[in-house]
Parts: structure tokens; C-alpha cells; sequence
């Protein structure tokens, strides 16, 4: 399963596993067969089957009194939440794991799993923290991450600390150094740790860097080669952001049809499942790819998509979607010279903020409210 992602084979043999520990009465085989479950239900797209392991995960540890299980629980749940949209459960959840980490041996250790629990309770933390606003937070975890990663030296968890948080969050961050660095990173590792999915996954990366830095032609082939690679396993949870933003790149390459195809596929992906992490932003995506079309309604249908974005972060609790969503809508009534309403729009999101300015997200904000007022 770690190794192929949609295997379809490992969720009944886990069923299976499951059935037998239940039939012996055996805790700790529980326990393993319903975090994998968990995790074969995220790669298979299903959200609210893989919360529901979660909370049957949590419900078991309670009743072991162990440290360790009850922090792997909320490590569990944090997760669930953050990719079904519930972030403030998430980091409520994600700030107890941390607070129980304590309870590990100082030297590094995989509980139970392939993961070093310390390094990917931290990666979700960084997640969780960037879509709350809490920006210099998430880019400090970040490197913290990469470090506590190098030293405990295990290949699944390091790809995990690269490809979960270090490349998406220095991309939102408006940061294309620190994407390509992190992203050679991930592809020097898998190459020398043959990891296969997260190999493609850093090729795809790497092209969409390339694209943002306008060599959209070469990123852009890039980046589709290795979708078309990944073949089904693009449905996990982490190709979303590449899908995502390869639309974002079709847009602003001319491909307007292709570009609205290929959101409307992630976007009805994230609604069939609950995977409702992304879909303010895929909105978003689809509003900016609306507004480029020579139609008399494009502007509507795209104020449209950027107000539901809006209306979905806000729920969510994500105010980086937020923000984005915002500077899109404002920056379509600047246009059409609405001004108060543009600056009455985006400046209570912005003023939200306490940290990041220095970010890509911030400064845009911060540039376009100047221009309003």
C-alpha cells in the first residue's frame, strides 16, 4: 500500500487482519488494522470512511490508556479532519499529538507503522497552520521538519516531510527557490530510495515549478507526463494540489476549455468524497480561468465561483483560501469600478492576518488595497 498507494489488494487483506484481532481479542492488532484502513481510505478517495476508522482508532486507544496510541489517535483524527475541511478540529487534534510526543524515546522509532511518528505529526502541523494564516508558524515547522527528517533517517517518513508539506508550502508561500529546492530534494531521494509514486509526484512538482517561473511550455508537458504516469494513484490526496494548479497553468496558457475540464474533474472528485481541503481554491482556480474568457458573462460566472471560494474557506476556517479568494473577487470589482466594495471585501480578510507578510499572498493583498484606497 505505501508503496504502490491504490493497492487494491491491501484493504481486504487489512479487513481481514482486523477480523482476526477482533476474534482474538488482540488490542494492538486492532489498533494496526484500523490506522491502515484509515490510510487505504484516503488513498482511495474515501473521506468520511477513512474519519470513520479514525474515530474507531481513538474510540480503542481510549480504552488502552497508552500514551503512545492515544497521540497516535489524534495524529490519526488531525489528519481526517484537515483533508474533510474541518481545521480547526484538525488543530485542535494536531495540537494535542504534539503536546503527547514526549511519550516517544528520545532516539528515532516507527510506532507501529512506516512512519516516524514525531516527523509526520509535525508535517500535518505545518498544513494545518498555513491554512489558518499562521505563516511564519508552518515555514518554521517546515524546516524544522526537514531536519528532524535528515536525522532520523527513514526514507518513507523523509518523503513524507518533503512532499506533504516542504514543496506545497513554499509554492503558497510565492517562494520558487525554496519549491525547486525542495523539490530536487524529493526527486534526488526517491531516485537513490526507489519510492515510485512519490518519484513521479516530485517530477510532476519540478514541472510546475518550471511553469511558474513562465517556462510554461516545458513545465507544463512536464507535469502532464507525469499525471498521465501516476494513472489511477492520481486520485490520492496529494496529486490534488497538482491537478489544482495544473488547470491554473492550462488557464494561463490559452487552454481555457482544457483548463475548465480539468478543474471541474478535481472539483467533482473533492465533492463525491468530502475531500473538501482544496475545493476553495479549486474554485478560485475556475473563477480566475472564467474571467479570461471573451464572454459577456464571464465576469458574473467567475464573481460567482470566487464567492462560493470565499464562502467554503470561511466555514473552513482556511483564511489563506480566504485571502485568495478575496484578492481575486476585489481585483474583479477594482475592474469594473467598484471600488469601496473591492476594499470593503478584502481589507477585513487581510486585516485578519498576524503574521506572513513577507509572503507572495500578503503582499499581493497589501498592493492591490493600496491601489483601492
Amino acid at each position: 500500500m505505501y508503496g504502490v498507494g491504490r493497492a487494491r489488494e491491501a484493504g481486504p487483506a487489512w479487513t481481514t487482519a482486523l477480523e482476526l484481532a477482533e476474534s482474538l481479542n488482540d488490542t494492538g492488532y486492532q489498533l494496526r488494522a484500523l490506522w491502515t484502513l484509515c490510510i487505504d481510505q484516503f488513498n482511495n478517495g474515501d473521506l468520511r470512511a477513512a474519519l470513520d476508522f479514525a474515530r474507531r482508532f481513538a474510540g480503542l486507544a481510549g480504552r488502552t490508556s497508552d500514551a503512545i496510541d492515544l497521540m497516535m489517535a489524534d495524529r490519526l483524527l488531525a489528519t481526517a479532519l484537515h483533508y474533510f475541511g474541518d481545521q480547526r478540529q484538525a488543530r485542535h487534534h494536531i495540537d494535542r499529538a504534539v503536546d503527547q510526543l514526549a511519550a516517544l524515546a528520545k532516539q528515532p522509532q516507527i510506532v507501529r507503522v512506516r512512519f516516524d511518528m514525531r516527523v509526520s505529526t509535525h508535517y500535518f502541523l505545518a498544513r494545518i497552520l498555513w491554512l489558518q494564516g499562521f505563516t511564519d508558524q508552518a515555514l518554521r515547522v517546515v524546516e524544522h521538519n526537514i531536519e528532524e527528517g535528515n536525522i532520523v533517517g527513514q526514507a518513507l517518513s523523509f518523503c513524507s516531510v518533503l512532499g506533504q508539506a516542504a514543496c506545497p508550502i513554499a509554492l503558497w508561500a510565492g517562494d520558487l527557490d525554496a519549491a525547486e529546492r525542495y523539490g530536487a530534494m524529493l526527486l534526488d531521494h526517491t531516485e537513490r530510495h526507489p519510492i515510485r509514486l512519490w518519484h513521479i509526484w516530485a517530477g510532476c512538482f519540478n514541472g510546475l515549478v518550471m511553469a511558474k517561473r513562465d517556462n510554461i511550455t516545458v513545465g507544463l508537458q512536464a507535469l502532464r507526463s507525469g499525471l498521465e504516469q501516476a494513472g489511477e494513484a492520481r486520485f490520492l490526496p496529494r496529486f490534488l494540489l497538482l491537478l489544482g494548479e495544473l488547470a491554473a497553468c492550462l488557464g494561463k496558457a490559452g487552454e481555457i476549455a482544457l483548463g475548465l475540464e480539468t478543474v471541474d474533474e478535481a472539483i467533482a472528485r473533492c465533492k463525491s468524497p468530502d475531500e473538501a481541503w482544496y475545493i476553495a481554491e479549486l474554485l478560485r482556480i475556475k473563477g480566475e480561468i472564467l474571467a479570461r474568457q471573451d464572454r459577456t458573462d464571464a465576469e458574473a460566472t467567475a464573481a460567482e465561483h470566487f464567492v462560493q471560494s470565499l464562502n467554503w474557506a470561511h466555514r473552513q476556517e482556511a483564511i489563506a483560501w480566504e485571502l485568495r479568494a478575496a484578492t481575486s473577487l476585489a481585483r474583479l470589482r477594482q475592474r469594473q469600478r467598484r471600488v469601496a466594495e473591492a476594499r470593503e471585501l478584502l481589507g477585513p480578510v487581510y486585516d485578519r492576518f498576524t503574521e506572513g507578510f513577507a509572503t507572495v499572498d500578503l503582499q499581493r493583498a497589501k498592493t492591490l488595497l493600496e491601489q483601492l484606497t
